[in-house]
């Protein structure tokens, strides 16, 4: 048999083109969800059903032979079925790269032998089948080849995806060219196809129909594939923007959440979670007034109403944890869009609590230097005067007067005094911090001054107990202030206690080498608001109290870089904990907790 190259090329190029197609679009297959893989799978295998139907009819169509042909549909069917049919399962199996091959090589085959039964009906049909076997062989081993390096590899490249395209297509054209070879053909009706003009014409018209076809699928693909490039850089778009969204609310330090217009969370944060207690699990699905204190429930609807109209809003409420406690948080609330249309807010929330604190100390900052230079001012002007008054007073006593007149004196004297002990905490207030030097031990000064007060103690019936776990607590820091702050406290303790009762003064050392001073009565106790307000100036529990010695007392304690905690339960009693930094050579650690 004669071929006409030209058309016996365009027969390889089909191949070719096809298979591209097809091995990619069988590619995808195992890329996709089961229903998009079913599409793609079923795609392929009518891509290559068809390409190897294409190259089979252009192939016979670059003949010039000598015998008359027909073409009959029963067999046309069936060989598209087969090529379509086998493609299916040879792409289905692809895991199976033997099982596939033979599946692809088998439906080649069948496809020529029929096909060649739909073109030739009234021949007899000889093969030879040693030439036979060679074209079967070309059909198993390029199909074999080619589905190994396509599936085989990880991304192939355009390259590595071409190459594995023309071994597909010389699979087809080995089989086809090969087989005809093998052929031996006889025939009652001898024409010469190239002198019957419309066999002619048929032929260029069905080669032009494959052609078209040919360059149809080819600017699909092309088509497919810049959509797909596209749909690829939209998806990693998107990606990048879930990335910014996750690392906007899951890692921001500030409690993070989303809200739906049916007022449920959906999205919630670590922080959040650790803010209010409560798991992702428990949060997700639950309204947003899950968390807020009844009390303000109604306040914040109407912020949400508000907030879904368009408005960003900043506000404060009263957020409750998942163990009851309730703390202020700062709440700030952005409507969100999706399609120029509002579905829901994010929000932030942040505690307010460590905020209310600093507040608090700015403003006791601000009163301790009004204080400061208030008692500046006031010391200078009452110490002179009482200087003067306390000297013409003892110069009366000294003189003749009567019994009456000393006690009169004496009275005076006292207030006098009294006078000078508050002018001197005042003077404590208006001094800088001090720079200590000086070692002191603590242990003997405590003796001293429960020894002191002892007097005073026994009219109330108050017994002082001492407890010293130490034998020597030295401390770096100025003797007559840690004495007046120890004769504040015990006053303190022994004045909550009108009815009598026991004071017990314990030292020890703490665990990194600290001086521990615990201070504790049996009096009437204080509540937690009352704890709160302890160490503000001029605030006082005592009727006769001037609200300035537990302040003093803080503030010398502040100044050795030292620390005091309250712990105070109202009918049983008050415990003052007080922390001095220790001298390391003298401290020895002890396993004392601290109140608990």
């Amino acid at each position: 048999m004669e071929h006409h190259l030209y058309i016996s090329a365009l027969s390889v190029i089909t191949a070719v083109i096809y298979s591209f197609v097809a091995l990619d679009f069988a590619r995808r297959n195992s890329h996709k969800t089961n229903s998009s893989r079913r599409l793609w799978l079923l795609s392929a295998s009518i891509t290559m059903g068809i390409g190897i139907w294409g190259m089979h009819f252009v192939g016979m169509m670059s003949i010039n032979m000598s015998l008359k042909v027909h073409h009959d549909l029963s067999y046309l069917l069936l060989c598209m079925i087969l090529a379509i049919g086998g493609a299916w399962l040879a792409f289905y199996f692809a895991k199976n790269l033997f099982f596939s091959a033979m599946i692809m090589g088998t439906s080649m085959i069948g496809l020529h032998y029929f096909g060649m039964m739909a073109i030739f009906p009234t021949a007899a049909i000889r093969y030879d089948l040693s030439v036979f076997s060679l074209a079967a062989a070309c059909a198993y081993l390029f199909s074999g080849l080619a589905m190994y390096r396509h599936f085989k590899t990880g991304h192939p490249s355009f390259l590595s995806h071409f190459f594995s395209s023309v071994l597909m297509a010389a699979a087809m054209a080995g089989l086809h060219y090969t087989a005809e070879k093998a052929m031996n053909m006889k025939s009652h009706h001898v024409l010469h196809m190239s002198h019957d003009p419309s066999l002619g014409s048929l032929t260029l018209i069905a080669t032009a129909i494959v052609a078209v076809a040919t360059l149809f699928i080819s600017l699909l693909y092309m088509m497919g594939k810049w959509s797909d490039q596209q749909l690829k850089l939209k998806s990693a778009l998107l990606k990048e923007s879930k990335q910014q969204n996750h690392s906007l609310i899951e890692l921001n330090p500030v409690g993070g959440y989303i809200i739906n217009k049916d007022r449920t969370l959906t999205v919630v944060n670590r922080s959040l979670e650790e803010l209010t207690g409560y798991t992702s699990e428990e949060l997700i699905g639950k309204p947003y007034t899950f968390l807020l204190a009844n009390t303000n429930a109604r306040r914040m609807e109407s912020l949400f109403q508000r907030t879904l109209g368009g408005e960003s809003l900043q506000v404060e409420t009263r957020i409750r944890q998942k163990n009851g406690n309730v703390f202020d948080a700062e709440v700030t609330n952005i409507p969100y869009y999706v399609d120029n249309e509002i579905r829901g807010i994010v929000g932030t929330m942040k505690d307010l609590t460590v905020v209310r604190q600093v507040e608090q100390r700015i403003r006791d900052s601000e009163k301790l230097a009004v204080v400061g230079e208030l008692a500046a001012g006031v010391a200078h002007e009452i110490r002179n005067p009482l200087t003067t008054l306390k000297g013409f007073t003892q110069t009366m006593m000294n003189a003749p007067s009567s019994s009456e007149m000393k006690n009169y004196l004496n009275i005076m004297l006292d207030e006098i005094e009294s006078i000078n002990l508050i002018t001197n905490e005042f003077m404590v207030l208006a001094k800088p911090h001090m720079t200590i030097t000086a070692s002191i031990n603590v242990v003997p000064l405590i003796k001293q001054v429960t020894t002191l007060l002892t007097t005073q103690a026994n009219l109330t019936n108050v017994i002082i107990n001492s407890k010293f776990l130490i034998e020597c607590g030295e401390i770096r820091g100025e003797k007559n202030q840690i004495k007046k702050m120890l004769v504040n406290l015990l006053k303190n303790a022994i004045e909550a206690m009108p009815e009598g009762g026991n004071v017990t003064v314990t030292a020890t050392a703490g665990n990194t080498g600290n001086l521990l001073i615990y201070i504790k009565d049996e009096g009437i106790g204080m509540s937690s608001g009352e704890l709160q307000q302890l160490g503000r100036p001029f605030y006082t529990t005592k009727k006769s109290g001037k609200g300035l010695g537990l302040f003093v007392s803080k503030k010398i304690i502040e100044n050795h870089n030292g620390s005091v905690r309250f712990k105070s339960i109202p009918g049983e009693g008050t415990i003052v904990e007080i922390s001095l930094p220790g001298l390391q050579e003298t401290m020895k650690a002890d396993n004392t907790p601290f109140i608990s």
